[in-house]
């Protein structure tokens, strides 16, 4: 996701910019958007907003792909372990610090005391990387980038075939599978085939291919064809979880996870479509502006979401067809602000954002 690692891409920052408000909205619905019934207005606004850009990490992932995975791009394993890993490394320990210093200084507001306590515990989870849940993120670009000499070797030798069958066994493994697990009859599979799936931290690995794949196809096909893609990934996410969890009486979340079809199908829909539809354009100055500010936007927005629930701006205590969208824009005006700030410091603006 850090921007300054790569050179501009509008089609890239496009996807990004996506990507960043789809990552809004999910987590200002998510914290209160679902207390009320299942199928309630209330509840299914929230749905609505959470499954819109429900692909908004994969997004990230196939940005990277797009970006990295080129064979004209000089991009060594001295450079990935030297530069890439400890940037984000760094971001990585110096937010979960951030964010677990920031609940102690809650709880000791509250109480009056600093418990050792607390303090221990705050360092394991810390040191056993236990961090604030929305920075899985960087856990898995980590595990992307050590791969990347492998990525990039696959993407530079295989041909047009090659890289359709590899997409393909990925798609069968690490989207279908995984999906369709969970319902008969592959629900009834024990041992080893029950094994077959490939779980969410290395299906990241085949969506930076996807990425890839798709940032030098796209451009030869028409954006509404990713934009029927798109849709009918939303159905399917949206759709298919408002069934499924009428059914169940709560929510279902077994549609919503970033290698789940829908979400699969929404990602390559909106990617390809910027690929597509920006494939010709040379700048953009409001999408470049917005992907380089989206990585701090994202480290940074769990702050001001919680700032404002506590102080009874969250869903579920106003409509959510508004109040959702509305907590997102709030919460991308701090962070794009923080990263204003934060860019003016040399060090924060290498390492931390």
């Amino acid at each position: 996701m850090p921007t300054s690692l790569h050179q501009r891409s509008v089609p890239v920052d496009a996807a990004k910019t996506a990507a960043i408000f789809g990552t809004l909205l999910i987590h200002a619905s998510a914290a209160g958007g679902f207390s009320g019934a299942a199928g309630s207005p209330g509840w299914t606004a929230a749905l609505f907003w959470n499954a819109l850009l429900r692909c908004a990490v994969p997004v990230f992932f196939m940005c990277s792909g797009a970006l990295l995975l080129p064979p004209e791009k000089e991009v060594t394993v001295r450079t990935i372990w030297r530069k890439y890993i400890p940037r984000i490394l760094i971001a990585l320990l110096f937010w979960a610090a951030a964010y677990d210093g920031w609940q102690l200084l809650l709880a000791f507001r509250r109480t009056g005391v600093l418990e050792a306590a607390a303090l221990q515990k705050a360092a394991a989870d810390w040191l056993l990387f236990r961090h604030k849940s929305h920075l899985y993120y960087l856990h898995i670009i980590l595990l992307v980038y050590a791969l990347l000499p492998l990525t990039r070797l696959f993407a530079a030798k295989a041909d047009r075939r090659l890289l359709r069958y590899g997409l393909a066994v990925w798609f069968l493994l690490g989207i279908l599978l995984p999906t369709a697990r969970f319902f008969p009859p592959l629900s009834l599979l024990t041992g080893i085939p029950a094994q077959y799936p490939i779980n969410l931290t290395w299906s990241a690995v085949g969506y930076g291919v996807l990425g890839y794949a798709l940032s030098q196809e796209a451009q030869n096909r028409r954006s509404r064809h990713f934009l029927l893609l798109y849709l009918a990934g939303f159905c399917v996410t949206f759709g298919g979880t408002l069934g499924l969890s009428l059914a169940k009486g709560s929510l279902y979340e077994g549609l919503l996870n970033g290698n789940s079809l829908g979400v699969c199908l929404q990602a390559a829909g909106v990617f390809g479509f910027c690929a597509s539809r920006f494939a010709d354009w040379e700048r953009c100055r409001l999408t470049e502006t917005v992907s380089r500010a989206s990585f701090c936007v994202y480290l940074t927005h769990v702050f001001f979401l919680e700032f404002l629930n506590a102080r009874g701006i969250a869903a579920g205590l106003f409509p959510n067809a508004w109040v959702i969208p509305a907590l997102a824009l709030a919460c991308f005006a701090a962070g794009f602000l923080a990263w204003v700030i934060l860019r003016r410091v040399p060090w924060a603006r290498k390492y931390l954002i």
